[in-house]
């Protein structure tokens, strides 16, 4: 029998956070259905706003449909709770999206690719449960010894993610051609030095090729509190892209799986599709102008594709321009399959 998921106020049937993947792929369909189901749903707040209007009005267009994604979302769940907001610290407007969050009666918020040094500042004294993204104990620390001194708060949970995840990793080049020295059983031990250290006692969850429920109870063997799935969701039914994109994930198999770097800044694990094959040959930078600049740490005039751009390829089907994010397991996406199919694995 599979434990529920508390943290904080909040708590499931199954221990299971679905991932908040960008862009418009964690959109409210999955988040409502993961609810329903029995888990975490999560709201990925990038690039959800119109591209014509966030040229002239970014953060505003960002904030008003992701406004009303929460509310389609609160709205197919039947206003269940536990419905959360995965938002990068990398985003331009980090605050503003928090904020709007917040003012929305988000359940949680996830938050990662890069330190969210500042999130309690943002969130206040809101009943909102905090997850911060970490891939080591030494970032975990950096957060709670700034928390505790700023803002006398703790996370109300804690995601490690591990060095097979798909999308923006936390690691050197060297730890992820290693991965075996920086495994999730290794940073767990990391992780409760680091929390046993300030005194803090919250759940922890484990990010990494978990697709199954033999996944997941190796996970509470180890001795984390739950998990987070990302790339299985992907192939199913409620994940918010296009049917050929989804194909492609069900057709990749482990040889397609690349590394390259993200214009975010960070290494990033992706499927080698036709536009990251252009760029690991090095083929002439496409060139862009970026009226928005949704993210701080992206230099247009030097990154060698616009990822929003190619992001919203993959949502719409455009395979030749599209990027691919994907962990490790691919193999183990071998069809596009309702999201309940999962969820029933994991009843007794």
């Amino acid at each position: 029998m599979l434990p529920s998921l508390k943290i904080r106020h909040l708590e499931t049937v199954y221990p299971v956070i679905q991932a908040g993947m960008g862009v418009r792929v964690g959109n409210a369909m999955l988040a409502a259905s993961t609810i329903n189901l029995g888990g975490y749903g999560t709201i990925a707040s990038v690039g959800l706003g119109d591209i014509e209007k966030s040229k002239t009005d970014f953060v505003n267009e960002s904030n008003r449909v992701l406004i009303d994604e929460i509310k389609k979302a609160r709205e197919l769940a039947d206003n269940k709770k536990p419905l959360g907001v995965n938002i990068m610290v990398a985003l331009s407007n980090y605050e503003e999206i928090v904020r709007a969050s917040v003012a929305a009666g988000i359940d949680f918020i996830i938050s990662g690719a890069g330190l969210p040094l500042s999130l309690p500042e943002y969130v206040g004294n809101a009943e909102v449960a905090l997850i911060p993204v970490i891939s080591s104990g030494r970032a975990l620390e950096i957060i709670l010894r700034a928390w505790q001194r700023k803002y006398n708060r703790q996370p109300d949970a804690i995601i490690v993610e591990g060095p097979l995840c798909g999308g923006h990793l936390g690691f050197s080049h060297e730890q992820l051609e290693h991965p075996e020295t920086c495994s999730l059983d290794k940073l767990l031990i990391e992780v409760k030095e680091s929390m046993a250290k300030y005194n803090c006692s919250v759940p922890v969850l484990a990010a990494g090729e978990i697709s199954s429920r033999d996944d997941i109870e190796k996970m509470l063997k180890l001795g984390y509190d739950g998990v987070q799935i990302g790339t299985f969701f992907i192939g199913t039914d409620e994940a918010g892209m296009d049917r050929k994109s989804k194909e492609y994930f069900v057709n990749a198999k482990a040889e397609d799986v690349v590394i390259i770097k993200s214009p975010v800044g960070l290494p990033v694990r992706v499927l080698k599709s036709p536009l990251v094959r252009r760029v690991m040959k090095g083929e002439k930078r496409e060139k862009f102008v970026c009226p928005y600049r949704c993210l701080r740490t992206c230099n247009p005039k030097k990154v060698p594709f616009c990822i929003a751009k190619a992001l919203l390829a993959t949502w719409s089907g455009d395979i030749d321009n599209a990027i691919f994010m994907s962990g490790c397991n691919i193999d183990a996406v071998k069809e596009i399959i309702p999201l309940k199919k999962f969820f029933d694995t994991l009843k007794d």
